[in-house]
């Protein structure tokens, strides 16, 4: 049976009228829009954040456990588990970015890295892209060099445990969770 709203026209591009009241906040910038419905004409106002594009990476040692970072997250006021990642420096590529971010935080460095896929963070809101890593064959190389902010501790789990701290509300980082998505969808996984 047909879904009725099959039948229903694409939503038509709404028109931006002004962009206003920048502000820089260092790692991200926000614009006030004026925009307008195209379906009346009705004005309206919206926010958006620029962000440079991030990047994520699951990395696997050579003995099949998976590299995972704790860290204190102020948006939930908690630590959280996650994989390694961060921003895009400015002009640098994702490929490069994930393996910076993996050796930063983690120590680690990778034998080979393939890219699994690129998402939305946040759409409704947000302008930048997150490109997910897979990085098989790391091996630990030193310690860490962490931002001056970031008080990070590595977690070793074997890969296996992955699909039992999602379950269990232990990983919880949505853009952890879609490249972890990505990763169950890859062939051969």
């Amino acid at each position: 049976m047909a879904d009725p709203a099959d039948n229903d026209p694409v939503p038509r591009p709404w028109t931006r009228v002004a962009v206003r009241a920048e502000r820089d906040y260092r790692i991200f910038r926000t614009r006030t829009l004026d925009v307008l419905d195209p379906r009346n004409g009705t004005p309206y106002v919206r926010t958006v954040i620029d962000a440079p594009d991030w990047v994520n990476v699951i990395p696997v040692t050579e003995a099949g456990e998976v590299v995972l970072v704790r860290q204190f997250r102020f948006g939930t006021w908690s630590n959280t588990l996650e994989i390694p990642g961060g921003m895009l420096d400015p002009g640098e590529d994702a490929l490069t970015a994930a393996g910076r971010e993996l050796e930063e935080e983690t120590g680690f460095r990778p034998g080979r890295v393939s890219a699994l896929g690129i998402s939305h963070p946040n759409p409704a809101i947000l302008v930048n892209r997150l490109h997910s890593f897979l990085a098989e064959g790391c091996v630990k190389v030193h310690a860490g060099k962490q931002d001056g902010s970031e008080d990070i501790q590595v977690v070793i789990v074997p890969r296996a445990d992955l699909p039992g701290l999602v379950r269990a509300g232990t990983i919880t980082h949505s853009l952890v969770l879609a490249a972890l998505l990505y990763d169950a969808w890859r062939p051969g996984a």
